[in-house]
């Protein structure tokens, strides 16, 4: 079997509508025989490029005929794995994964340690703003996404009806890592934690 014939059929293996990094094929050929097949799959069809380096095979919505893109994050996570750095979820998005609110952005944006910059992917663009390493430590974890919510919601609406729900859906592992991220967490939120211990007459530990 040719290089070029391996890479082709390791493409077909991939499930239609996930993204991939041509950078992951790299390990079957050079960049040279890569850049040759997904040039000519793209020209046939068969894959698309949806951002710099990403690809994915087409996957169609039978039913309104529309191409299913992959998620925003999912495009985001392998452009900040591609560029070295982190990305993590952030603001109303964050909330409305834990079930905080009902608000969903219009434009996905997250967090990164790397620059900020912008991802064009099909009619949609991706924000990736560059944050403080501190506020990245648990970047692209459950608890990364419950401390963005916390950020979001802020001092006024962080209740302890809100740490009950962040409890119900974070493992224990994960909640109890949460209310240990003093470093990560602003001053007030820890104070929320000691308030919702203090309600139900236990410490989280």
């Amino acid at each position: 079997m040719t290089t070029a014939n391996a890479i082709r059929q390791a493409i077909e293996a991939l499930p239609k509508g996930k993204a991939f990094p041509a950078k992951d094929l790299l390990q079957m050929g050079t960049r040279a025989a890569v850049d040759q097949v997904l040039y000519r799959m793209a020209k046939d069809k068969k894959i698309m490029r949806i951002a710099r380096g990403i690809y994915m095979r087409p996957k169609w919505n039978k039913y309104v005929n529309a191409l299913v893109m992959p998620e925003p994050y999912e495009v985001a996570e392998l452009v900040a794995k591609a560029r070295g750095t982190k990305v993590g979820r952030t603001g109303a998005e964050a909330a409305h994964i834990l079930g905080l609110t009902t608000q969903m952005p219009t434009q996905p944006v997250y967090a990164t340690t790397g620059r900020t910059s912008e991802v064009r992917v099909g009619d949609n663009t991706i924000r990736l703003r560059h944050v403080t390493p501190r506020q990245m430590q648990y970047a692209g974890t459950a608890v990364g996404t419950a401390i963005a919510a916390i950020r979001y919601l802020g001092r006024e609406n962080v209740t302890s009806k809100v740490i009950a729900v962040l409890e119900q859906s974070l493992t224990k592992e994960d909640f109890q890592t949460l209310r240990m991220a003093t470093t990560a967490l602003p001053a007030w939120a820890m104070d929320k934690f000691f308030e919702y211990e203090a309600l139900h007459g236990r410490r989280i530990s």
